[in-house]
């Protein structure tokens, strides 16, 4: 190989060495401007990329109702089974704005946010005035209290249920169920005791509608970009007061909506529900996309969430009272329902009994768990903690048992009715995505795709230039033993074996 050739084979591989390098040292080096960037534009701070988002949520939120219609009313009283009929989606457009923010000096800010529900009926099964048959709220809150319920309230709870004929069950509207009615019991009541019967509207989101749930305080991520979105408290305090435990009334986790960002799959992702009254920790499930072929990471509840307290003792707490622990898949909320300042029996499992225990799915006819269907899941995007797929699904159910002064509950057989369920979910429209490609995702990927060229680009030439090296080599030693300069190099090889054999000979002979 000749001077030249080697000086250009040895540039060569210089350059692809270099390009190589070059490509593998930005990756971290890009990586942390990458994060930095990310972190910059998720900060909840005035003014960045994803403050507005998270101020006014444009990513469209619906709610969609699954109303359960109980059969055979006659037939539960009697101690049978009820056999219960799903009809639904009734779907609302969930529509949600913060107001009263206020930044705080510590790195947190406080709001509160406003829901208002508008009927979408072209995506609905029926309309709002579609009627069910369903336990009655009233009369199940005020007769399952009397043992708590000092004399004379004892006696108005006995005169005013006797007076409404519908009583153990109810004929009424969707719209009533979900949203309230004037009931004829609760205003009798009223009108003996105001002190303690204050309404006389009863629905299970009567104050959901047009209204906020409390004031929210969470972290900004300014001063530790890992607490980003995490509750710091809920109306003034870190607990809540519902639960007999403190573990059970910690505050854990973001409201849904925004976490940290660069979480690892094995970290739990604690969410705040007041729907419920408590916490809740995701944990990892499976990557998936969203439509637009964004790539997320789902999380969903472990059965652990709603397990007894012999599978899962830190649950103890959700007692209520600590010595009448329900069976796997099943919380009693009745603490943080109440209507006046009586307790509604219900309480909440995933859709149809998912994940519940097995006594619960043989005591009602008509139910059929599905697994994916009834999980509640949360997708968020990996790099920037957004929460860009949500499908909350809950199921309220209402406990009925014979009250034994109550003749009308006599021959009842203990069971959890199912009244509805509810899938509050949102998925990120097209414009919200476009958005967070070109802020983030592109960036990201132009320059993943510059790194990669860089790369391979350094090795083609590293591996061409030691093909090129090797050829060329290969063709100088072809040439050298050809036929045609084989007569040269062959006699000057031989006049060379010669003149050495000759040195093998004496130099003087006989």
């Amino acid at each position: 190989m000749t001077h030249a050739v080697k000086k250009e084979v040895l540039v060569c591989c210089c350059t692809g060495l270099i390009l190589c390098v070059l490509g593998a040292g930005m990756i971290p080096l890009v990586n942390w401007i990458i994060q930095h960037k990310v972190e910059q534009s998720v900060v909840l701070v005035e003014g960045g990329a994803t403050y507005e988002i998270w101020k006014d949520t444009p990513i469209p939120v619906y709610m969609q109702f699954y109303m359960f219609d109980v059969k055979n009313p006659d037939e539960v009283l009697q101690g049978k089974k009820p056999f219960v009929l799903q009809r639904g989606p009734y779907i609302y457009r969930e529509v949600r704005t913060k107001y009263d923010i206020t930044h705080n000096d510590n790195g947190t800010v406080s709001y509160r946010q406003n829901r208002t529900f508008h009927f979408v009926r072209n995506m609905s099964v029926g309309e709002e005035n579609d009627h069910f048959i369903t336990p009655n709220p009233v009369y199940w809150s005020l007769i399952s209290s009397l043992k708590w319920m000092f004399p004379g309230i004892h006696e108005i709870v006995r005169l005013v249920t006797s007076y409404e004929k519908e009583s153990v069950f109810m004929n009424r509207s969707m719209y009533d169920i979900i949203w309230g009615y004037e009931d004829k019991m609760l205003a009798a009541a009223q009108n003996l005791d105001p002190n303690w019967f204050y309404t006389d509207t009863i629905g299970y989101f009567m104050n959901k509608n047009a209204t906020n749930d409390g004031v929210y305080t969470i972290f900004t991520g300014e001063d530790n970009i890992q607490f980003l979105g995490g509750i710091d408290r809920y109306n003034g305090s870190r607990y809540l007061d519902f639960w007999s435990t403190s573990y059970a009334n910690m505050i854990n986790g973001t409201d849904g909506t925004i976490g940290p960002p660069y979480r690892s799959k094995d970290e739990p992702s604690p969410v705040f529900s007041s729907d419920v009254c408590r916490s809740a920790a995701g944990m990892y499930d499976r990557d998936v996309t969203s439509p637009q072929g964004i790539k997320l990471w789902r999380y969903i509840a472990p059965p652990s969430y709603l397990a007894n307290a012999t599978e899962n003792p830190d649950n103890i707490g959700f007692c209520t009272p600590e010595s009448n622990c329900l069976n796997s898949g099943m919380l009693n909320i009745s603490t943080c329902q109440i209507v006046d300042f009586f307790h509604i029996p219900v309480s909440v499992s995933f859709p149809h009994f998912n994940l519940a225990a097995q006594v619960y799915k043989d005591s009602v006819v008509g139910l059929d768990p599905v697994e994916d269907e009834h999980q509640t899941t949360v997708d968020k995007e990996p790099y920037t903690g957004l929460v860009l797929q949500v499908a909350k699904k809950i199921q309220l159910n209402m406990y009925i048992q014979p009250i034994g002064e109550f003749e009308a509950t006599k021959d009842i057989t203990p069971v959890f009715v199912p009244l509805f369920w509810v899938n509050e979910s949102a998925v990120v429209d097209d414009a919200n995505a476009d958005l967070l490609k070109s802020m983030l995702f592109t960036p990201l990927k132009v320059v993943h795709i510059i790194e990669l060229l860089l790369i391979g680009l350094g090795c083609l030439l590293l591996i061409v230039t030691i093909i090129y090296g090797l050829y060329h080599q290969q063709t100088k030693r072809k040439e050298l033993f050809s036929p045609k300069k084989c007569n040269i190099n062959c006699f000057q090889r031989s006049q060379r074996s010669a003149d050495l054999d000759g040195l093998d000979k004496p130099l003087f002979s006989g």
